[in-house]
């Protein structure tokens, strides 16, 4: 199908997944590219809608044919409809939301996310987590969107993997943790806090990585075995909470 103009009904419904209470309702969400639509593809998400210019025509009708989703072809203008950027790739899918399950494997390195309210974080430690082999990343109620369209370009795929729970509650979780085995350590500042060099990050294992501001709560904190602080040179500001991640799971991943 054609479309040549913005109020267009199905241009309408989708592009007002842009925004969260919709994406939320409809319990669906846009892909814009073709990394992101290709990892949707292989991921196994259900794919509904193609959207591309018809510049990418032939690729969307590859996606179309392969995905079995409805094909839209539509003019530049419309298209911009459908995403928040300024210079657009062309192409975007609208795909179902996957149902999610908390189930850490045992012997797996669990990454919590308490209240990581940054798109742009967020997205950086899903690449992370995924480059690092983390087995599974919990996101607490409070953290950015995982379906909104900054995350997902962030994690260039990342935030598609399975083992991703949103809307979490942290103190349950490190509980639930706590209770099958794993070590859990609260990235923080704290009197007793274990130099990152020294802690032991091996088998069933989490870390939990505060709101990028006002860092864990004293609470959280208290409910992990242990806190761990990052060394670094004396006087430095502490490190982004996406490069703190990202510092914490290569050392694991590289089991230094």
């Amino acid at each position: 199908m054609r479309i040549t103009s913005r109020n267009n009904a199905v241009i309408s419904s989708s592009s007002a997944l842009l925004d969260k209470k919709y994406r939320d309702r409809e319990g669906r969400f846009l892909l814009h590219g073709k990394k992101l639509a290709d990892e949707a593809l292989s991921s196994g998400i259900r794919i509904v809608r193609v959207f591309a210019v018809p510049e990418l025509e032939r690729y969307a009708e590859g996606l179309s044919s392969a995905s079995g989703a409805a094909l839209y072809i539509t003019e530049p203008h419309v298209f911009e409809k459908l995403t928040d950027q300024r210079a657009p790739e062309g192409v975007c899918v609208e795909a179902e939301i996957p149902e999610r399950k908390f189930d850490p494997r045992p012997g797996s390195f669990i990454l919590v996310c308490d209240r990581l309210s940054d798109p742009g974080n967020l997205g950086s430690v899903l690449r992370s987590a995924r480059a690092f082999g983390a087995g599974g990343v919990v996101l607490s109620a409070g953290c950015a969107d995982l379906y909104s369209p900054k995350v997902q370009r962030g994690a260039m795929g990342a935030g598609l993997c399975g083992g991703i729970v949103t809307g979490a509650d942290t103190a349950s979780v490190i509980r639930e943790l706590r209770e099958k085995g794993f070590r859990t350590y609260a990235a923080a500042l704290h009197t007793d806090a274990v130099r990152l060099s020294d802690a032991d990050l091996s088998g069933s294992c989490a870390v939990v990585i505060g709101n990028e501001g006002s860092g864990l709560d004293p609470e959280t904190v208290g409910l992990a075995d242990r806190a761990l602080f990052i060394e670094m040179e004396p006087s430095c500001e502490s490190l982004n909470a996406a490069v703190a991640a990202s510092v914490i799971m290569y050392r694991r991943y590289t089991g230094g």
